[in-house]
């Protein structure tokens, strides 16, 4: 559920950044991208601790 919410809170900051700048607020502007940044490191951290990184399991040592 957390992950889908990310993925929306970063597809909805993307609009407002591309779509609305021109007739957009500067706050909402700001926020917006803040917005994108902290989803983009929310599903990373996702995509790393759901075990997709076969690094991990496969030490060369």
């Amino acid at each position: 559920m957390l992950m889908w919410s990310t993925v929306v809170t970063f597809l909805l900051s993307l609009i407002a950044i591309g779509l609305l700048r021109a007739s957009a607020p500067s706050w909402l502007l700001s926020g917006a991208e803040l917005a994108a940044v902290i989803s983009v490191f929310a599903l990373v951290c996702f995509l790393e601790s759901s075990g997709g990184n076969t690094d991990r399991s496969n030490p060369t040592g």
